[in-house]
Parts: structure tokens; sequence; C-alpha cells
């Protein structure tokens, strides 16, 4: 219990530093949001009204102050561009991108553990040369690319979805799924090569281990010795990395978002910063932070929770 409490008030103060340096950054950026704005119709005494209307005419610490209790609060301010309050604008994005990534997530899991137990069982042979170089192309090759690809040969050839054209999340459900499953695959399958990877050098690294040698000198089979030991000594590894895993997506979806024609926060992310819409584009970064940090903070309490070292570690 006070690993957890620890790590939930380590998660908050990390929070507050991201949001203060957040403000700081746009705060030190050259250019005006008042005159980004108004554009060719800016006049000394426009840009002096749009200012107090925004509130970029009182000192920064007060800003700042005003900015967190609002988040806090609920109260994420308005956006200078869409003129309507930031929560509105995000939530629907957000909904879009949490769904992708999640699937991405679940996809990952559901196909890298499994092969990578698989591909252990074939080590030293001519297929593992093969699975090698495979996995290794799918580490390298970007996941614009093979969205690109997918967005032709299954969108286009086989119109199983429009490109381009992303259905409403709550009305047509299926639909969205559907597209977001193609750009999922898109998003996982570098990173699914890369668990294919960790946790095959893992389970060869337990499978070395003296305990794994005298539990099959005794008589065990080696598949049950596998299956009850070495990959329950593994799952911290695999959970740390698939914690690792889930914080990675939030920024990869950017790119896929772009290329599917995905409505999420990515593509928001983008046009904010263009156009200097700071309250969107800093609600965006704690928002996009705070997933990363969450998804490290859920891994470090499931461990806790699977390794008993661990778990008396945190008690001290």
């Amino acid at each position: 219990m006070k690993y957890a409490l620890k790590r939930i008030l380590m998660l908050v103060l990390t929070m507050v530093i991201v949001s203060f340096l957040t403000f700081l950054a746009f705060e030190l950026i050259s250019g005006d949001p008042a005159e980004a704005k108004l554009g060719t119709e800016a006049t000394p005494e426009r840009l002096a009204a749009l200012r107090h209307e925004m509130g970029l005419d009182r000192p920064f610490p007060v800003r700042y102050v005003s900015w967190l209790a609002g988040f806090v609060s609920g109260d994420l301010g308005t956006s200078y561009n869409y003129d309507m309050p930031v929560w509105e604008l995000i939530a629907p994005k957000l909904e879009v991108t949490l769904c992708l990534c999640l699937l991405s997530f679940v996809l990952i899991t559901a196909v890298s553990i499994p092969l990578a137990i698989w591909s252990y069982r074939w080590t030293g042979t001519a297929f593992d040369a093969v699975r090698t170089a495979f996995n290794q192309l799918c580490m390298a090759v970007p996941p614009f690319f093979t969205g690109i690809l997918m967005s032709y040969f299954f969108g286009i050839v086989m119109r199983l979805f429009i490109p381009g054209d992303f259905p409403d999340l709550r009305t047509d459900f299926g639909e969205a799924v559907t597209h977001l499953f193609f750009a999922a695959i898109c998003l996982g399958i570098p990173r699914a090569a890369m668990t294919v990877r960790m946790m095959r050098s893992t389970v060869i690294g337990e499978m070395q281990k003296a305990y794994v040698r005298t539990a099959i000198s005794r008589g065990n089979d080696r598949r049950g010795v596998l299956t009850r030991h070495v990959l329950k000594n593994s799952l911290t590894s695999a959970v740390t990395f698939l914690g690792q895993t889930m914080a990675e997506l939030i920024g990869g979806s950017v790119v896929v978002e772009q290329v599917f024609g995905i409505p999420g926060l990515g593509r928001l992310l983008v046009y904010s910063i263009s156009n200097r819409d700071y309250p969107v584009v800093e609600t965006l970064v704690v928002i996009l932070a705070f997933w990363v940090v969450l998804a490290g903070t859920l891994a470090d309490l499931i461990n806790q929770r699977i390794d008993p070292r661990l778990r008396l570690g945190g008690a001290v």
C-alpha cells in the first residue's frame, strides 16, 4: 500500500512539473497568439484588447496558477482558434486516439507473447534465421509506410474502409473500429516485433539458469518447466516492456492518424501548434505526458504484485 501511494504521489508531482515546464516553454517561444489570430487585421489597439481578453497581459505566475487551478477543476480554458471550450474540442478526439492505442496494445499483447514463446522452440534452426530476418524487417519499416500500403490495398483496392473518411465513433462504432483496426496494425507491427525479440531473449536467459537445469535433471518436462516457471519469472520483464510500449503508442499514433485521416489528438496537436493555440497545445501535452507516466506507474504496480521481492522492497 505504501508503494502504491508513493507511486501515485510521484505521478502527481511529475504531472505538476510537466505542466509547469510546458507552460514555461510556450512563454519563452517567440510569437504572439493574439497577433496570429488577428492576422492582417492587427492594430495596436485591437492587439491590446485581445491580449487582455485572452489574459495574456497578466504576469506569468498568475496565468500559470490560474490555468493549473482550472485544469484541476475541469475548466481547461477556451481555444484561441475555435472559440470553444478546450475540453469540448478535445474529448471526441481523445476517444478516437485512446481507442486506437488500446486496440493496438491488445493486438501487440495477443500476438507478440505467444509468438515469442513459439519462436523460442525453433532456436538454432533454419526457420529461426528466417524469423530473425522478418522480425528485423518489421522493426525497421516505419508505421507511416505500412499505413500507406494498407490504405491503398485494403482501402482503395479491397474497399474495406474509405481512407480519409472516418465515421463517427459513437454513431457508427463498427465501421469506426474497422477503420481503426488497420491503423492499429500499422502502429503495432514494429512494437510487436520488439516485444517478440525482448520476450524471446528473456526466455532464453531464464532457460539457461541453474533452477531450470536442476528441474530438468530431476525429470521434469522441458515444456512444463517453461510454462510453470520460466514464463512466470519472465512476466515482470514483459510487463515493464509492455508498459513502455503502451507509453510509446500515444506518440506513434500522431503519424498513423495523419496517414489514415483519423481525427484524433495527433491532427489536432499539429494544427494547434502551427496556429499557436496555446490552451489546446498545453492541455494536449499534459494529457500525452499523463498517458506516458500512467503506463509506467501501472507497469510498476503490476510488477509489485507479481514479484514478492518487489513487494518486500516497496514496503521498506
